[in-house]
């Protein structure tokens, strides 16, 4: 009786063999492929190799390449890694980790501001993680002439990320300064004070529930009124009040409209006709506090036909010269003399000034700074938008084109006394 043996594969010996066709049959093994030359399965098997990979031996020697390569790969991750966490740790100590999960802060708001000690820039800066679920408030204080960075600052507690969306309900891009004070006011974030040279918080809605009686129920509604130097309060009794950033008084409605009626004096002052072709002259008239140096071409025609109720709110008009300011836009009185912007021709490359002139049209002096020419570039109207701050001797012009961009001008002298650059990306 014929002995029976199983198919065993001639390359790697194994008997995990399957048949192709006819006396053809391959390795499921190494996959190599060979004949039977005796189809008698049941007798002593012979076989001859067609096809194979590659021999047991070099199979082997593979492996172990493959396998030193991975040791080699597992050796040179984990060192790696360790210098990384070993960086990490090491810069932890100084504020910013190496490739933590916090990403490279960004800009949020730009404002060079000014006060008693001269001008300083708060720069708002956010990061947020990797992942997007967090989101933290830096702020940053420069000083523009020395751009040296004077403190770091963290403006509230870190926040979640759908928190970005609503970010000027709990603090806003506009900021009023009086006596070293920034004031911030936003819907959810109601009215804050903020010292203006270290950024430390000092009041909030409280402050204000305590100070007045009137507001002692809470504060529902806060609404920023700068351009009259106010902000107007609701309280949770649905009584309306203004609270004057100057004066630090608290006036409700009716003691406001009594108190305009009383600022409806004449008095001498500068103006600009408001038109494109602007010209200066010099108005008695009955001004509030809160108005623009401007005259309207209605009034001066008015006033020119005599008619008798325009002399109820102006008694004397008089062009100070024939000549014309292009694009003209009134700034302040200044030490009882007219601070305004302008510019040197009616074109998109003419030049920006800013000029202070007295009563009788002569200039004190005029500033030219190569940086006002942005401004006009900028400009799409008869009237120059301008974003400026002023306190005491000293006005900041903030020109926010190729980056942030703010010039600082002594009132005094009419010399630029610094040019500050920040750009959008932060190094």
């Amino acid at each position: 009786m014929a002995k029976i043996e199983k198919l065993q594969c001639p390359s790697c010996g194994a008997h995990d063999v399957s048949q192709i066709s006819g006396i053809n049959y391959q390795c499921n093994y190494c996959q190599s492929t060979f004949i039977l030359k005796n189809e008698n399965s049941f007798s002593k098997i012979n076989f001859e190799t067609l096809n194979t990979n590659t021999p047991q031996k070099n199979n082997v020697k593979s492996v172990k390449i493959i396998v030193a390569v991975a040791v080699f790969m597992v050796l040179v991750g984990v060192g790696l890694s360790l210098f990384i966490v070993t960086a990490a740790r090491k810069n932890d100590s100084n504020g910013s980790a190496f490739f933590s999960d916090w990403q490279k802060p960004s800009i949020d708001n730009y404002n060079c501001l000014t006060g008693s000690k001269g001008a300083v820039v708060w720069l708002v800066l956010k990061n947020q993680t990797n992942k997007l679920d967090s989101v933290k408030y830096l702020l940053r204080l420069i000083d523009p002439e020395t751009k040296k960075i004077i403190l770091e600052e963290p403006l509230g507690k870190p926040k979640a990320w759908k928190e970005l969306f609503n970010r000027s309900q709990n603090f806003d891009s506009e900021y009023y300064v009086n006596n070293d004070t920034v004031y911030n006011v936003s819907e959810d974030g109601g009215i804050q004070g903020f010292a203006l040279y270290s950024g430390k918080k000092i009041f909030g809605n409280e402050w204000f529930e305590k100070k007045f009686p009137q507001l002692k129920a809470g504060i529902s509604k806060v609404n920023k009124e700068y351009y009259r130097n106010r902000i107007k309060i609701t309280s949770a009794a649905g009584d309306d009040y203004y609270y004057f950033l100057d004066s630090k008084l608290l006036l409700s409605e009716k003691e406001v409209e009594r108190s305009n009626s009383q600022e409806n004096t004449f008095s001498e002052e500068i103006y600009l006709s408001q038109n494109k072709k602007s010209q200066l002259y010099l108005c008695t008239i009955k001004r509030r506090s809160n108005e623009d140096h401007y005259i309207s071409d209605s009034y001066i025609e008015q006033f020119k036909e005599r008619r008798s109720y325009m002399s109820s709110y102006i008694k004397n008009i008089k062009l100070l010269s024939d000549s014309v300011y292009p694009m003209a836009k009134p700034i302040e009185s200044y030490k009882d003399k007219l601070l305004f912007f302008y510019a040197s021709k009616f074109s998109k490359n003419a030049d920006g000034i800013l000029a202070l002139v007295d009563k009788n049209g002569q200039f004190i002096w005029k500033n030219t700074d190569s940086s006002f020419k942005k401004i006009i570039e900028d400009n799409t109207g008869d009237h120059v938008y301008l974003n400026y701050k002023l306190n005491n001797d000293l006005i900041v012009i903030n020109i926010n084109k190729a980056g942030h961009q703010s010039v600082g001008v002594n009132l005094k002298t009419g010399k630029t006394q610094f040019v500050f650059n920040q750009p959008y990306s932060i190094d």
